[in-house]
């Protein structure tokens, strides 16, 4: 997958509105994030943001399922 491409994913779970859809969609995005990370493992220092930016979709994706969870 692109550099990207986890981006796209990320976005569509993160504004999906329907509950049925919305589990497929953060399933999706956690997968094309951990496959990214894989992909950069071991790169150079210039990954560093990249990796912040992957961290933080993957706490953001976390948080949503929380309350998803408690709602």
């Amino acid at each position: 997958m692109s550099d990207g491409g986890w981006v796209a994913l990320y976005r569509a779970a993160m504004d999906e509105f329907d509950p049925r859809k919305l589990h497929g969609r953060i399933e999706a995005a956690r997968q094309a994030i951990h496959r990214r990370l894989e992909e950069i493992e071991g790169e150079d220092f210039r990954d560093a943001r990249e990796r912040q930016q992957l961290s933080n979709a993957l706490y953001a994706l976390e948080t949503l399922i929380a309350r998803k969870r408690s709602a």
